[in-house]
């Protein structure tokens, strides 16, 4: 048994297990001074102990491959969205920011809504997919469910410097993602850390055509918010079960230069059809440039479709 920590004065579990891979609106907390001289907002943070679960290394993540085509190209962007009031995203990578340039060890500071039994997954991919570092951390949270993330990741690269990406995900009790942010770092055999500031933190998509846990009737689900676009990748929604399984897929083109703008308007009708009452999950997502197969974003609801 080997004790670490993932937060200052906690003590960290380590056994061996497989990797796991991955909204609801929640109020950031604030960091402690003494790590972090952060403050989004003024909900205080209680750490606790930390159970680290390493898993396999060396892996890639197996591609997904939609067969549905992409619409045409919006040729416009919509008028400047307010978003005064959005609120934070669940996952908020503090630091390191993005295109921070790392040497090993570095550490990785987030202020997190845990999944399913307090887990969050972190994960660091190379540039070529390749799986460099895995740890599954069970963590404890305060009254609000937030928790404050605070880990060191050593790795070792066999060139002077590449491109990586730093992935951390929370999942449900079915094992499908609630949510997952991604920071792009570069990272180096020797040198030192140059680390940039965090520059997006708030829900990279917002729903306001219906709230989380809301009842679907009628066979479709008419989806209408605003997306934080990080690259000029369309945004995928999907419609998961409680397996697992995929109900339906849609493919959402924003308009051309939205990465450019904070965020910017959206709308797609998704058609189902179910006999029954029946429970998914719809998660929105956007693939990354650097690694297709890895998602810079997801945000999830819970619904209940009926006929």
């Amino acid at each position: 048994m080997v004790i670490t920590g993932c937060a200052p004065k906690t003590g960290t579990e380590q056994v061996n297990t497989p990797a796991l891979t991955a909204a609801f609106d929640g109020t950031t907390p604030t960091l402690a001074a003494d790590k972090i001289s952060i403050t989004p907002t003024p909900t205080k943070i209680v750490t606790g102990p930390t159970m680290v679960i390493k898993t396999l290394e060396g892996t890639s993540i197996p591609p997904i491959v939609l067969t549905q085509a992409t619409p045409e190209d919006t040729a416009t962007l919509e008028p400047t969205v307010d978003e005064k009031y959005f609120p934070n995203a669940l996952i908020q990578i503090l630091a390191p920011g993005s295109m921070s340039q790392l040497a090993s060890p570095f550490t990785v500071q987030a202020s997190v809504f845990p999944g399913a039994d307090g887990l969050v997954s972190m994960q660091l991919f190379g540039e070529d997919g390749r799986l460099i570092h895995d740890q599954l951390l069970k963590l404890s949270t305060a009254e609000s469910g937030w928790s404050n993330l605070v880990e060191e990741i050593s790795f070792e690269i066999p060139s002077a410097g590449e491109s990586a990406m730093l992935v951390v995900t929370t999942t449900d009790e079915f094992g499908r993602r609630i949510t997952q942010a991604v920071t792009q770092i570069f990272l180096m055999q020797i040198g030192k850390s140059d680390i940039n500031a965090f520059d997006f933190i708030k829900q990279p998509y917002i729903v306001k055509s219906f709230k989380d846990e809301a009842v679907i009737k009628g066979g479709v689900v008419h989806v209408a918010g605003f997306a934080h676009s990080y690259n000029s990748n369309p945004i995928i929604i999907e419609l998961l079960t409680e397996s697992g399984g995929v109900m339906e897929t849609q493919i959402v083109k924003l308009p051309r230069g939205s990465e450019n703008l904070n965020y910017v308007p959206f709308s797609a009708d998704i058609p189902y059809d179910v006999g029954i009452s029946t429970p998914v999950r719809m998660t929105i997502r956007q693939r990354s440039l650097l690694l297709p197969n890895i998602d810079n974003a997801l945000a999830s609801w819970t619904l209940t479709l009926k006929p």
